[in-house]
């Protein structure tokens, strides 16, 4: 008995700290990491990044649009209903290293069935990017928005 228990914290404490992760193929000069993270880690950095960032871009994919990628380490989970995932660039050539970042943190918030949301936080304006600093409304109504087309509402 004490060894059937002793198992199941380790899997309970396993699972719950274990991130999973792969990386995809971009191109030449980048590659692609995805995190799966959970709603808390979602919504920690999304309001930490609303209160810090200067501009955000939010784009909206539904699920047929998805196209498929290579994978170049660890493995694609297949997810069923929701997910939340923490994505960055890698860099891949000395030119990539030394490119200025403009997209500071990028998360997407998703449903199998419906689609998914990227939010880009950026540091320098680009085209169809909402300021935050001056334009706060406009942001919200675009994320609850396309919250509200992966919610399936």
């Amino acid at each position: 008995m004490k060894k059937i228990v002793i198992f199941c914290l380790f899997l309970i404490i396993g699972f719950s700290a274990y991130s999973q992760t792969w990386t995809v193929y971009e191109d030449n000069n980048w590659d692609i990491e995805f995190t799966v993270i959970t709603k808390e880690q979602f919504d920690r950095i999304v309001t930490a990044q609303e209160t810090t960032a200067n501009f955000a871009y939010l784009q909206f994919f539904d699920e047929i649009q998805k196209i498929a990628s290579r994978v170049t380490s660890g493995s694609r989970p297949n997810f069923n209903g929701f997910y939340y995932l923490s994505i960055r660039y890698i860099p891949k050539t000395a030119a990539a290293r030394n490119e200025p970042e403009n997209i500071r943190t990028w998360v997407r918030y998703g449903n199998t069935r419906t689609g998914f949301i990227s939010i880009y936080f950026l540091t320098s304006i680009e085209t169809g990017a909402v300021s935050l600093r001056f334009n706060r409304n406009e942001y919200i109504r675009q994320k609850n928005q396309l919250i509200r087309l992966v919610n399936g509402e």
